[in-house]
């Protein structure tokens, strides 16, 4: 609504009365000078009734919002007062109509669509609090979930070594196939708790200085076997890496680092996975929004790389490769087994470490995953 250029050079009772908006006008004193028969449908005053009253009479909120949208020269949402004192929602549009300091109003009435926002604003936060509780929820159950599968898979083995007396063949065979599915439920209700205590806000984390150089071969270390078996060839260059004693949670740094790793292995059938860690330039960390305070140097942070030949990631599955509760592909899932939700849960501990992760992939040719996060201490 150009309303400057509309009314330019126009008497404004020849063309108002029949404008599709409200037209007011308010002289220098905030008293209205003129209303067109829009404005007395949408507020129920007659020009009689109105004109010479101050525009406080139907406006709610603070009329200096008036000149605060003249000043931003953009419409504005208000709340305003009928005759019949009903409390509605407008859409406002100022603009200064001459150099006698009047001003030109435009007035939508946009009740019906507010009403339709904040219902959808409050059925929003239902669902917000039900997704808490439910995280609550889950979160709190933590020893009864796990504790009926530990048991499962504390007897299977008992049986598969032979302690309760020697199984046949075939129920060796099933025995294993017990404890293998008992394993498999227990790693995806540990994704389950884990998210779930994200989402209800009860994960600690525990900042304390560590060698980041022993987490990772402590690590690497455990995945070994697996590579091995797959006949991975494994690289770690930490040829970059000037600050080895850092500040941050070991054991989280450890999970993001296992969960990376062991979604390279997974995928990996045949070739190479490396792992690079670098300090990287501020430019790189400031690319992705992350905070930098005035005492961060250029080695107050960590880069970590994971670099596959794996089957890579198809273009329309990098949005969404990190969100919980999606797997970019079913018959991947099948095949590869897992719930899809590792990466979501690291990329949610990685906000928590004040970090950020993100993946570069084509299809087939492999994956590079790469966090960076802060590792200095302020200084209270």
């Amino acid at each position: 609504m150009n309303i400057k250029t509309l009314f330019k050079g126009i008497q404004v009772h020849d063309i108002y009365d029949n404008y599709p908006d409200a037209v007011i006008i308010i002289n220098s004193q905030k008293n209205i000078v003129f209303w067109n028969k829009r404005a007395q449908n949408i507020f129920g005053f007659s020009k009689r009734d109105i004109i010479g009253k101050n525009i406080g009479i139907i406006f709610t909120d603070d009329i200096g919002k008036i000149h605060q949208n003249l000043t931003a020269a953009k419409s504005s949402i208000l709340t305003a007062i009928t005759k019949t004192d009903k409390e509605i929602f407008i859409e406002i549009c100022c603009s200064e109509a001459n150099e006698n300091e009047e001003v030109i109003i435009a007035v939508r009435d946009v009740t019906r669509n507010q009403k339709i926002i904040e219902k959808l604003l409050l059925e929003y936060d239902k669902v917000l609090t039900i997704s808490k509780n439910k995280s609550n929820l889950i979160a709190s159950l933590s020893h009864e979930l796990r504790s009926p599968i530990h048991f499962i898979i504390g007897f299977g083995q008992v049986l598969l070594d032979g302690l309760g007396g020697k199984l046949t063949e075939k129920q060796e065979k099933y025995v294993s196939l017990i404890s293998k599915n008992a394993n498999n439920l227990l790693a995806f209700l540990n994704n389950i708790l884990d998210l779930s205590k994200i989402e209800a806000g009860k994960m600690e984390v525990n900042i304390k200085l560590f060698d980041v150089a022993q987490l990772i071969n402590s690590v690497t270390e455990s995945l070994n076997p697996v590579m091995e078996d797959k006949k991975l060839n494994f690289t770690v260059d930490l040829t970059d890496l000037v600050k080895k004693n850092i500040h941050s949670d070991e054991n989280l740094l450890r999970q993001i680092l296992i969960n990376v790793l062991a979604n390279a292995v997974k995928f990996t059938e045949m070739g190479s996975i490396n792992l690079k860690v670098i300090h990287p330039d501020q430019d790189l960390v400031s690319s992705y929004n992350l905070k930098i305070h005035p005492e961060y140097t250029d080695k107050s942070f960590l880069m970590f790389s994971v670099t596959d030949t794996g089957i890579g990631i198809p273009e329309d599955g990098l949005e969404t490769i990190f969100d919980e509760y999606r797997q970019v592909d079913r018959t991947i899932s099948k095949k590869y087994g897992g719930t899809g939700l590792g990466l979501a849960i690291t990329r949610k501990i990685l906000e928590e470490l004040g970090g950020v992760i993100w993946v570069e992939s084509e299809l087939k040719q492999g994956s590079t995953f790469s966090f960076i996060i802060p590792i200095d201490k302020l200084e209270q």
